[in-house]
């Protein structure tokens, strides 16, 4: 038994012992910490990431090629569903001589990791090994995830590497709204304070809890600020809707999880007076990547994965992600569900040779379709807190018609509900004769389980239509 699992054991399990480890862990050295719960694997993406931040694009494309290659020879030794996908389509990864040669390989679609999750794992691996994760099924497609630890050092490595562009680090004081916080028997707690972290959960939005949040808040004097775009996007509206000041020290404003649309930047920059900057990942590490520094151009890490881009309706592609921190369950050539328009090959501001996109427009469930089939393009980045609203969603389930569902704060009137209906016809332009859009009022608007709030909530195949 290590020193930590040992320190584990004395104060497992009540809610003020472990609080207490908590405040005791936040004022460790930064290196004692890190090597408590990531170990060297941590230290070791962390020097890597350094050293390899402005190779050449060939450097990257012949580091990409042995990666992939090393990859898919341990899929083939030691990962059920590639033992057998490998041998169907006669595919020797050792035989290989570019990256090209992969294009062999089909896409990995979410239903069939979802429907047999246990033949992607490593078969050596025993399950107490395991670290399980659970997507919050924004797609439509829930699924459980494994990785081991020394995936969970990778993400923590490259995680600190991104936030280290706006000079975030473990001593700087931070909010996170996040999706739920549960310490021992108390589960869902709405807030815990220790050491430098104020974390708030994201599942206690009403105006009252908002309130004590924001009170909370300016007490605390937070240096940085994060949690998921919509969670955020929801405070800072809020806050605007009050004129409340903003917190004086805040450096930043990172947003985890979700796309993070124009409007919600605007929205939330002007909440905090701070810029927003956002990280790109996915439970399943198939791609990841963040914000650059000099502008809000989003960089795919080529340290972390081989991304491709696959045509998909309406001049949009879709990310095919092939991510190399995570050998317990690789995911090889995955399609991610995320769209983007335009990229380029290097960032001409930083000067670092990464695949770029100046955002990622939406993921495919993000998107409604028209009463032929049609896309309706860019429609996430149009959603608005509308006036006197608390929260907005989109609801489709047959072609050619949505509904918006709207929860009305204390002030909402039938002027409003003019406003946003004039505002819908503006937004669609001549987008309105393909799709009627009715609005309906609730009193709640259900989060996944994730905490997340789903912004579409779309019942129709996208694929279908993406694809044709």
């Amino acid at each position: 038994m290590g020193a930590f699992e040992v320190v584990k054991a004395f104060i497992k399990s009540t809610y003020l012992s472990e609080k207490a480890a908590l405040n005791l862990y936040e004022w460790l050295p930064l290196s004692l910490r890190y090597r408590f719960f990531l170990g060297s694997t941590f230290f070791s993406w962390l020097s890597f990431l350094e050293e390899s931040e402005h190779w050449s694009r060939e450097k990257y494309v012949a580091y990409q090629f042995e990666q992939m290659k090393d990859l898919c020879m341990h899929a083939l030794k030691n990962v059920p569903y590639y033992k057998k996908l490998f041998l169907d389509i006669g595919f020797y990864p050792q035989k290989v001589q570019s990256l090209d040669d992969f294009a062999c390989l089909p896409y990995l679609t979410r239903e069939t990791v979802r429907d047999k999750p246990g033949e992607f794992v490593d078969e050596r691996i025993l399950s107490k090994d395991l670290i399980k994760k659970q997507t919050s099924g924004s797609s439509g497609i829930p699924m459980t995830i494994y990785r081991n630890r020394e995936a969970e050092a990778a993400f923590h490595a490259f995680r600190a590497n991104l936030m280290g562009r706006i000079g975030h680090n473990l001593k700087a004081r931070e909010v996170m709204l996040w999706s739920f916080i549960e310490i021992g028997k108390n589960k869902n707690l709405p807030f815990i304070k220790y050491g430098n972290k104020l974390i708030l959960s994201a599942r206690y939005i009403s105006e009252e809890w908002f309130m004590r949040f924001y009170d909370m808040m300016r007490r605390f004097d937070p240096d940085y600020v994060s949690g998921y775009t919509s969670s955020l996007a929801l405070l800072s509206s809020f806050i605007m809707r009050y004129n409340l000041p903003s917190c004086t020290h805040v450096k930043a404003v990172i947003n985890y999880a979700e796309t993070l649309y124009d409007w919600q930047r605007e929205l939330i920059e002007r909440a905090f007076g701070a810029r927003a900057f956002s990280m790109y990942s996915m439970t399943e590490s198939a791609a990841l990547g963040g914000e650059c520094e000099c502008s809000g151009n989003l960089h795919i890490y080529p340290q972390h994965c081989f991304v491709e881009l696959q045509d998909a309706a309406g001049n949009y592609k879709e990310i095919i992600g092939t991510g190399f921190t995570n050998y317990a369950m690789p995911f090889i050539r995955y399609q991610t569900g995320d769209l983007v328009r335009g990229f380029t090959e290097s960032c001409t501001l930083c000067g670092r040779h990464h695949t770029t996109f100046k955002t990622i427009e939406g993921r495919v469930q993000d998107f409604l379709v028209g009463k032929n089939g049609e896309i309706i393009p860019r429609l996430m980045p149009w959603i608005k807190i509308f006036p006197n609203t608390t929260q907005c969603q989109f609801f489709q389930d047959e072609p050619g018609k949505a509904y918006i569902k709207i929860m009305r704060g204390e002030r909402f009137s039938d002027s409003d509900a003019f406003c946003i209906r004039s505002r819908l016809r503006e937004m669609l332009g001549p987008m309105n004769d393909m799709i009627d859009i009715e609005m309906i009022f609730v009193d709640h608007m259900p989060s996944a389980p994730s905490g997340k709030l789903k912004l579409v909530e779309q019942k129709l195949d996208m694929k279908v239509f993406l694809n044709r």
